[in-house]
């Protein structure tokens, strides 16, 4: 796993080298062009959407561990394994028998590691799908290296909440050239499904899932928050996930979407949920973004391995926004990278709105927009906590061109 992770990172340093290098060109020509161009809002009147709503599964947390998620894996077997080897088989064909074999001789190791009961159910789904049980590993600890999202919770002039999500995944994992695709994107998005949680007949809370992936990425439960995670990457954000494998990392840092979901679980409010979200170790860096139920409860917290460093809330307006908080991909007190500026127009967007056009439509409207809806969107999620409801639909930029990232 250790040469894994090394290779992988190695290859997106480079790829990213590579992508700033020539956009870096292209942005100094239009400079020395005078030719900025001006933030835009690209908002259209799409929702509520067509056909795209994803499909609901319940997951069982009184069943055994190994056996919570077969129902929802098995079916989607084939679609899981071509998902997984897309990104093995980026590697070295020398190279994949050789890890896979290392990874499976310390799977127990490893999954011994991760908190119970994600061990087991990770074990549950390589037995239920037949795949590697590394890749199955490998999976489930992605989203500390990769991903891009876009997360927002807003207060309408009501004083309602409401928190919406893209999340975005793919990048470098193989270009379709004939479709102008990401293909580990389009792969994604068939094993997407909104998970019913419960335990016996006690409801815990409803998630957005990829079929095979057991933490959590987008969740709420009703009455009390919601949560969604961002990618955050810093220079540092490669060591904990290395040390872990090493078998050097404490064991109370733990893998983001596994923190998130025992949080979702044994959490009840808002409060709880931010107390806990801002002061437990991690394996790596993240953004994490809470919303509640009462006026000023949403919160954009940006931690580190051991620390929260920055607390962007609609109580203390740290970022004079007034109504909402947003988070893309990287520090949200300095600006954004000019190869990859989805803030500055998520914001435009919401701003046209106003707290007046809170709500469903206006926040998928603005999470449809290019850049945020991208070439990598996989989905979008919308949550109301004090109502509990809850919807999810798969999302594709089919406008061409569209915005790769």
């Amino acid at each position: 796993v250790f040469v894994f992770v090394c290779l992988w990172l190695k290859m997106r340093s480079f790829m990213l080298l590579v992508v700033v290098g020539v956009v870096g060109v292209v942005g100094v020509v239009g400079l020395a062009s005078g030719n900025d161009v001006a933030v835009q809002c690209n908002m259209k009147p799409l929702y509520p959407p067509q056909n795209t709503a994803l499909p609901w599964h319940t997951i069982d947390l009184a069943k055994p561990p190994q056996d919570r998620w077969t129902e929802v894996v098995k079916p989607l077997s084939k679609q899981i394994h071509d998902m997984v080897y897309q990104v093995i088989d980026l590697l070295p064909s020398y190279l994949v028998k050789e890890i896979l074999e290392k990874i499976d001789e310390g799977a127990d190791r490893i999954l011994d590691a991760f908190p119970a009961p994600y061990g087991d159910e990770i074990r549950g789904i390589a037995n239920a799908t037949g795949i590697d049980i590394g890749a199955i590993i490998i999976y489930n600890v992605a989203y500390e290296i990769e991903g891009g999202c876009t997360s927002i919770v807003a207060e309408d002039d009501q004083g309602e909440l409401y928190h919406a999500r893209n999340l975005d995944f793919g990048l470098f994992f193989g270009w379709d050239k004939a479709n102008e695709t990401w293909e580990l994107t389009e792969l994604l998005r068939p094993l997407l499904f909104n998970a019913r949680v419960v335990n016996g007949n006690q409801e815990l809370f409803n998630a957005t899932y990829f079929a095979g992936y057991v933490g959590l990425l987008t969740g709420a439960k009703k009455g009390g928050f919601s949560l969604s995670v961002d990618t955050r990457f810093d220079n540092t954000y490669w060591r904990g996930l290395i040390d872990f494998f090493k078998g050097e990392l404490s064991p109370d840092h733990q893998f983001v979407g596994f923190l998130t979901r025992t949080v979702m679980q044994h959490n009840a409010t808002y409060a709880e949920a931010l107390q806990t979200l801002t002061t437990s170790p991690m394996v790596g860096p993240s953004y994490m973004i809470l919303g509640g139920t009462q006026k000023g409860e949403g919160a954009v917290i940006t931690r580190s391995m051991n620390e929260s460093l920055h607390l962007w809330t609609l109580a203390n307006n740290a970022h004079k926004t007034d109504f909402f908080v947003l988070e893309t991909n990287y520090d949200n007190w300095v600006s954004p990278p000019f190869f990859d500026n989805r803030r500055d127009p998520a914001e435009k967007c919401l701003n046209e709105l106003g707290s007046k056009g809170v709500g469903f439509s206006g926040l998928y409207n603005t999470l449809s927009a290019q850049p945020n809806l991208n070439l990598l969107t996989t989905y979008t999620t919308l949550i109301h906590v004090a109502s509990g409801q809850y919807e999810a639909y798969k999302q594709r930029c089919d406008t061409h061109p569209c915005t790769p990232w």
